[in-house]
């Protein structure tokens, strides 16, 4: 195997199994490695100077790749290492979707998967935002980790359960131009229509999609490009919450919204928001509701976003997002549901602060008391009946304590506690490199070790002298259905068939079976992944070639609707 130009170690993720690296070249398999990369069969669609993060259906799309290489027969017994070229952006890309898919898919605590590349010498670069101006905000792999692991920990994502083909039908312009964000907000750009005309076919999409599933509210943010009619007459509320593009809204705005939205959430509905592309207008206002009801920080949340949809929150909505995180947080304790209909959001009921609706209250209270009083006084003297008033209303939203408590579910209690471990496993271990002449004589691969086995791969890795183990009571969970020392473990699949217009089929399905099962284990529970092809081989596994060739992960398609 040839020499990495730019010297830049492997980095462990699964012992002798699962591998990080980044070459100036195409390295070619061998008998104990299988390279294989994403690079050019799912790349970032860039809006101006960005390059990611990867969304959440090349996230998808990489698992089904990586889990068909791991179930390979030729390739048990072998390290697969996932590869990019040595530019900090593309090494960035691979080292966040792989830490992305270790944190959804096989449920790794954020420390763990962030361990292996902590402080690493050539530093991964940093995500920047869609606009056209200088970057001046970034966003982290670190950030784009915690975002996942805490939409992962509070049910807003599965992807045992995400469905790629309407993700990638919908996200199209041509098809309606929108992204589920969450189980309660729709994110998309401003249909266009002109009285008097047909609907357009992305107009169209989404009224139906909207119809179908229980889009109880929709909030417009640009000038007018459409009749608010054509949501009205399907029983959807229309509310114009207007502000310049490229602008941030006032808090006033953002409280309007969030009562607007916890309204239609109570009732069980969702809401849909969109400016002109439905990226920075739309992501502050969702991003701070996220914020008020899971607690994120803004850079965990605008990365939870553009996983979902790539280029949202823009510019200076950055620092906005960044400078109110807390507001958006205290307000979940400081403010309730105001009583007074707000016209602004269609009568629905904004926040308001908590003390002044219980100083209200209490005054509307003793108005109404002393209403009753004087009515009482003029019956006796007119020998009538007091008549009771019934003016003062108590609304139900109203609470006898301040403290709105956030709800947290027992799984999530137990995994913030967990998160961290008691006895922090330290930073990533390096292996001194062996002298030029040894290399020569027996080429070798520098990596970073993160395993508590003190074994390496068998002519492939070199160990230095001076190695001291990890704490071995620090528990991590690896993926037992695929380690070489877990053939007892049961397999665990994750299965998702979808369609396409192409002739090419291929079963996309998430299976990690044991290293030992034979194809004819596959009607007992255990789902193995059909080796997918493009128009040429993108993954070579077993067999040496004399040439060296890059290995793609492509030819991930679409399915036919059957089940393999």
């Amino acid at each position: 195997m040839g020499r990495n130009k730019t010297n830049i170690p492997l980095i462990e993720y699964l012992k002798n199994r699962i591998y990080l690296g980044a070459y100036d070249y195409t390295p070619s398999d061998t008998e104990a490695v299988v390279y294989f990369t994403i690079e050019d069969t799912l790349p970032y669609n860039a809006f101006h100077l960005d390059f990611g993060p990867l969304n959440i259906s090349n996230l998808y799309r990489f698992a089904v790749v990586l889990h068909n290489i791991l179930n390979d027969d030729d390739n048990q017994g072998k390290a697969v290492v996932f590869y990019s070229s040595t530019c900090p952006k593309q090494r960035a890309n691979a080292a966040c979707i792989l830490c992305c898919y270790m944190v959804l898919i096989q449920s790794w605590a954020p420390h763990q998967v962030l361990q292996p590349i902590a402080q690493f010498e050539v530093p991964f670069a940093s995500f920047r935002d869609a606009g056209y101006s200088n970057a001046d905000f970034e966003i982290t792999i670190q950030d784009v980790v915690y975002g996942m692991w805490r939409a992962k920990e509070r049910g807003m994502i599965d992807l045992t359960t995400f469905n790629l083909e309407e993700y990638e039908q919908y996200e199209r312009v041509d098809q309606g131009d929108f992204n589920v964000i969450s189980k309660d907000f729709i994110a998309f750009a401003s249909p266009q229509h002109k009285k008097h005309a047909s609907l357009n076919e992305p107009f169209k999409k989404v009224l139906h999609y909207f119809t179908e599933n229980n889009v109880q509210l929709v909030v417009r943010l640009n000038s007018h490009l459409y009749d608010a009619k054509e949501f009205t007459k399907r029983n959807i509320q229309h509310i114009d919450m207007i502000f310049d593009d490229g602008t941030c809204p006032t808090l006033e705005y953002v409280q309007k919204f969030i009562g607007a939205a916890e309204c239609i959430i109570n009732k069980g509905g969702k809401i849909a928001v969109h400016c002109k592309a439905g990226l920075g207008r739309t992501g502050c206002l969702i991003g701070a509701h996220l914020i008020y009801t899971h607690g994120f920080t803004a850079n965990e949340c605008i990365a939870y976003m553009r996983m979902l949809r790539p280029g949202m929150v823009v510019g200076p909505q950055q620092h906005w997002l960044y400078l109110n995180q807390n507001y958006f947080r205290e307000w979940r304790h400081t403010m309730v549901l105001d009583n007074r209909p707000d016209a602004l959001i269609g009568n629905l009921f904004p926040l308001c602060s908590y003390d002044d609706f219980k100083k209200r209250m209490k005054e509307a209270k003793k108005e109404a008391q002393a209403q009753a009083q004087a009515q009482a006084q003029a019956a006796e003297q007119n020998n009538q009946l007091p008549q009771l008033n019934s003016s003062f209303v108590a609304d139900s939203s109203f609470s006898a304590t301040p403290i709105r408590r956030r709800k947290i579910s027992g799984a999530l209690a137990s995994k913030i506690q967990t998160a961290v471990p008691a006895n922090a496993p330290g930073q990533p271990r390096k292996y001194i490199q062996e002298p030029e002449e040894e290399e020569e004589e027996n080429p070798s691969i520098d990596m970073i070790n993160n395993s508590d086995d003190e074994n390496v791969m068998q002519d492939v890795i070199k160990s230095s002298p001076t190695q001291t183990p990890q704490n071995k009571n620090s528990e991590w969970r690896v993926l037992r259905s695929i380690s070489a020392n877990s053939s007892h473990q049961q397999p665990v699949s994750l299965t998702k068939t979808t369609t396409t217009t192409t002739t090419r089929t291929v079963s996309t399905t998430l299976s990690s079976s044991s290293p030992g099962a034979s194809p004819s284990n596959n009607n007992n529970g255990s789902l193995r992944m059909t080796k997918s092809r493009a128009s040429r081989p993108r993954v070579s596994s077993g067999g040496m070639s004399n040439q060296p060739t890059r290995v793609h992960s492509g030819g991930i398609r679409k399915t036919s609707g059957k089940k393999y």
